[in-house]
């Protein structure tokens, strides 16, 4: 099987890149093919401009957004690695989505309303955050960030997501807990 990373944290001693690198490690033991897309290594510009909007009606996609868009339609899986920040994602991921998962290669517009694209994808999305479950929950926050992430995005253009998987107040645990947390990390690859 071919499994796309995308990964957005700036940091490579961050928690993230663990998690990262043990995703790859489960996978290689799998013999699946990976493929690796930093965005923050890749330097990969979230700005959308009224530029990328002339040129996507005019079917000249810029060359970044080709390079990522090739490799979404290389992956039987996509595993989406990144922070909370602000209740959200990094903006550099955001961008990524505006940039690359755009109308005629992601999704459609119909009379009938969207139409997905990327059917027969398989998603895991595994997210950090700095604050505890017991703050989150109950402020409905995390049924906020799944919806506008799994449903919004993610279901919009066609992709079944296999799970969407919190790593809560990561800055804070110790050790122990981290070392959990990667086991959870390894058991959710068992899923592709």
């Amino acid at each position: 099987m071919n499994t796309l990373i995308i990964y957005a944290h700036p940091s490579k001693e961050s928690f993230n890149s663990s998690i990262k690198d043990q995703v790859i490690k489960e996978l290689q033991r799998k013999k699946n093919e990976i493929k690796i897309r930093d965005l923050y290594q890749l330097n990969f510009n979230p700005i959308l401009t009224e530029d990328d909007f002339t040129s996507f009606a005019q079917n000249k996609v810029p060359k970044d957004v080709q390079a990522e868009q090739s490799a979404i339609s290389w992956a039987n899986h996509l595993v989406f690695i990144y922070p909370t920040w602000w209740i959200g994602m990094p903006a550099i991921l955001k961008g990524y989505f505006d940039r690359v998962f755009t109308n005629g290669f992601a999704f459609r517009h119909s009379k009938d309303g969207p139409q997905g694209l990327l059917n027969g994808k398989k998603v895991i999305i595994i997210q950090t955050t700095g604050q505890p479950e017991q703050y989150l929950k109950p402020n409905q926050l995390i049924s906020a960030m799944e919806t506008s992430v799994d449903v919004g995005i993610l279901d919009y253009c066609g992709l079944e997501i296999l799970t969407h998987k919190f790593l809560y107040s990561v800055p804070y645990v110790d050790k122990e807990t981290r070392e959990k947390m990667l086991k959870e990390v390894t058991d959710l690859t068992e899923l592709l």
